[in-house]
């Protein structure tokens, strides 16, 4: 908030609209000075907003003739909002990074993992053999699309606040715009006319926040089944303790992103109600946005980086994974089967045999091919079967796809690491 007040100085004597010389000791007061939180505090208390009390104490250490020329013709939130402003541009510089880690490192995986076959499971019964490649892309691909999505929402969103007591500026005269313009240059943010009461591009980076933490939260979702002690796919290195169970390893980085996106996806409704300003101002409206959305962008920084330390600690078990996929007596190829007898008989015969021969495998300890050896004489090629399963179909294409514009986006060739 102090920078936006001396800048905004600089860009109003500029203007000729304030003496030069009460600018630069504007700008270099508010660079140096320290306000006392609890003073701070107790302004807020009192008119609702930091900015009054902010303002009394850069004035306090001013000569009056200087003093006067401070926050001339702007208005609280003017301050408030470029100053979110600026600090969401540096949070995004963060979050950028840590996404771009997260998906450079879920490429390398993906690259890695694409040659083995893993349970494919659907509303958590085993299903279908898929490549586990395939399985990480669909952690991949929402996060290159979010990727995306702040692209073009940054310079909705990177956007100056200056429109006086109404959003007019009436109080800086015919310089009103000049002034505008050029704190914006001066700030390295978008010209806009004020938008007091139009917080649809908080709203629209809410729902990224939300969504971001949202896809990173799926990821966990998977981690914390599969890393289950009866499931066993995968565990982490850093997994933390029990005060009293020493065999835990409890997966707290999963956990924490868990957290992130059921709160985040929460606040996103509250931040809705962030948009019902009356008239030229709401002050409840702008309260609850402060209770808000820094927590949704606590949460967005958290949740990237529980994600990193996530896979920087994550070992796959791939005797647990084979022995998932061998647990149910082939039925988990079942599909596959009934698609490789099709070629020796109708579907429908084939359908019908496969039912037939997964009931009587059901509860027994026979194999679901040996049984359609019995019932159909045809005996079923497994090891060609589970490669068509690993590369057949357009799983192959899929994984391609998205690890080329991993690489693309991170710079990175993840076949080579």
């Amino acid at each position: 908030m102090l920078k936006v007040e001396g800048q905004l100085a600089l860009a109003q004597a500029e203007a000729g609209l304030i003496p030069r010389e009460a600018a630069i000791a504007i700008n270099q007061a508010a660079l140096g000075l320290e306000p006392e939180p609890l003073s701070l505090a107790t302004g807020t208390a009192s008119a609702g907003v930091p900015v009054p009390a902010l303002v009394k104490t850069l004035k306090d250490g001013l000569a009056p003739d200087i003093a006067r020329w401070v926050h001339f013709g702007a208005t609280s939130q003017d301050i408030v909002d470029t100053a979110l402003v600026l600090n969401c541009r540096a949070l995004i510089g963060v979050y950028e990074s840590r996404l771009l880690s997260v998906i450079g490192m879920l490429a390398q995986l993906a690259e890695q993992q694409r040659g083995s076959l893993i349970a494919g499971r659907t509303r958590t019964q085993q299903a279908v053999p898929m490549s586990f490649g395939l399985k990480i892309v669909t952690w991949i691909d929402p996060l290159l699309r979010q990727h995306q999505r702040l692209a073009e929402l940054r310079p909705r969103l990177l956007k100056i606040q200056l429109g006086g007591a109404v959003g007019s500026l009436v109080a800086m005269g015919s310089n009103a715009n000049a002034v505008a313009r050029d704190l914006a240059d001066r700030l390295d943010l978008r010209y806009a006319p004020s938008w007091h009461t139009q917080r649809d591009s908080l709203m629209e980076f809410s729902g990224w926040l939300a969504m971001t933490t949202g896809s990173l939260g799926k990821i966990a979702e998977d981690w914390l089944r599969m890393a289950q002690t009866e499931v066993g796919e995968l565990r982490f290195s850093n997994g933390g303790g029990s005060s009293t169970m020493p065999q835990k390893c409890n997966p707290v980085n999963a956990e924490i992103m868990m957290a992130m996106a059921r709160q985040n996806a929460g606040l996103a409704g509250q931040m809705q109600q962030c948009m019902l300003h009356e008239h030229e101002r709401s002050g409840a409206a702008w309260t609850l946005e402060w209770l808000v959305l820094p927590q949704m962008l606590m949460n967005t920084g958290v949740g990237l980086r529980h994600c990193l330390e996530g896979l920087q600690h994550l070992e796959i078990s791939p005797d647990r994974i084979d022995a998932n996929l061998n647990s149910s007596n082939g039925l988990i190829y079942a599909e596959a089967a009934t698609f490789a007898l099709a070629a020796f008989m109708s579907r429908d015969d084939a359908s019908r045999h496969v039912g037939s021969a997964c009931q009587s495998v059901a509860g027994s300890e026979r194999h679901l091919f040996d049984v359609l050896k019995e019932l159909t004489g045809r005996e079923l090629d497994l090891p060609q079967i589970r490669q068509d399963l690993l590369c057949g179909g357009a799983s192959e294409h899929w994984i391609d796809e998205s690890l080329k514009n991993a690489r693309t986006l991170t710079g990175s060739d993840s076949s080579t690491n």
